[in-house]
């Protein structure tokens, strides 16, 4: 359960009556535990600037009461119905909803209803973390970490990619994480070269890549992290493309503070790996904000749309990497967290 989510939900309802609006429908898991602490599936939030209101299944109710005592509970079969009902009930002409969270099906319900999108209206509360956010995202990644060092030595030529994968989420899981973040690739020889590559039943050979992308949920945050090792001698051209992508990590952390553009991280790290000659295989941008859901704003990428500056506060991912197809790739993945100065790297 998060700590003050009803000093959140205040929040939100000043953002309302500050921008003229009578009420706001929340469907995003995340939005609503970030508001309520309560997370779980079909149910629906409606926020006004005076009161909160969930419609779930009627199992729902008590634990729902228990969690967010400062909103109402309301038993409803059909959720979205219900709220409808409420606004028109309420006389409500101003309400709203993020249709970056709905399906098209249900955002075309709520605009046949009289709402009106608003996208992104708690997401921008939950772009900065406060102290607590930021120290489950630590704990996190903290698990993270430990799990990857304690596998590391275990990992094996004759292993598939699958059980790489299932150790990792066991070590993580026995050390307190609730579950993976996302689903965890495991790369390994050419398939390292696949940026998302789904992980296989391939067996792990001797002198090839293994790049290992994870990360895990603690109290519902997440933590995620890139690495990328060699199974026994190195060739020359990995030592040569890991050191590339090193050297581009490593500055991109560096530039990491309050003040500095998304879009200014993006083209130092992309900089040098297109110096280097092989821009073109970098694919991806440099990296993204984490926190209830594992990829939030901001973005850090070439594009003008999505180039915002950086608060404290933010935790964001640095992510370079170099995708050889058919031989190997290499990328270098690390959580960081905003400061005034510069960021805390959280998984080293």
């Amino acid at each position: 359960m998060l700590k003050k989510t009803d000093a959140r939900l205040g929040e939100f309802q000043a953002f309302m009556s500050k921008n003229g609006v009578e009420a706001y429908v929340v469907s995003s898991p995340a939005d609503q535990y970030f508001l309520t602490g309560f997370r779980m599936d079909d149910w629906t939030l409606l926020v006004t600037p005076k009161h909160a209101r969930g419609f779930m299944p009627e199992m729902f109710v008590g634990q729902f009461r228990d969690i967010a005592p400062f909103c109402d509970a309301e038993k409803a079969v059909y959720p979205h119905k219900a709220v409808v009902a409420a606004i028109k009930a309420a006389k409500i002409t101003r309400a709203a909803f993020d249709g970056g969270n709905e399906t098209f099906v249900s955002g075309m319900f709520w605009r046949k209803n009289g709402l009106h999108d608003l996208p992104g209206a708690v997401a921008h509360l939950r772009r900065r973390k406060d102290a607590f956010e930021a120290g489950l995202i630590a704990k996190s990644c903290k698990i993270a970490v430990k799990a990857y060092k304690t596998l590391l030595p275990e990992i094996k030529p004759g292993m598939t990619e699958n059980q790489v994968r299932a150790r990792l989420e066991y070590l993580m899981d026995m050390m307190g994480a609730k579950e993976p973040s996302f689903s965890i690739i495991i790369g390994s020889g050419p398939n390292a070269a696949l940026p998302h590559h789904i992980t296989s039943d391939r067996k792990l050979r001797k002198n090839e890549t293994l790049l290992l992308d994870f990360g895990c949920r603690y109290n519902g945050y997440c933590s995620d992290i890139t690495r990328t090792i060699f199974l026994g001698r190195p060739t020359e051209e990995f030592r040569k493309i890991y050191a590339i992508v090193d050297k581009s990590q490593e500055a991109g952390v560096k530039a990491v503070r309050a003040g500095v553009m998304t879009g200014d991280v993006d083209k130092i790290c992309r900089g040098i790996i297109s110096d280097a000659g092989y821009g073109d295989k970098f694919t991806h941008g440099t990296g993204h904000g984490l926190g209830l859901d594992i990829h939030e704003p901001p973005r850090l990428n070439n594009n003008p749309a999505l180039n915002v500056s950086l608060e404290t506060g933010m935790a964001v991912t640095v992510e370079p990497g170099i995708y050889l197809p058919g031989k190997f790739g290499v990328r270098i993945e690390d959580t960081v967290l905003v400061t005034k100065t510069g960021c805390d790297v959280l998984t080293r």
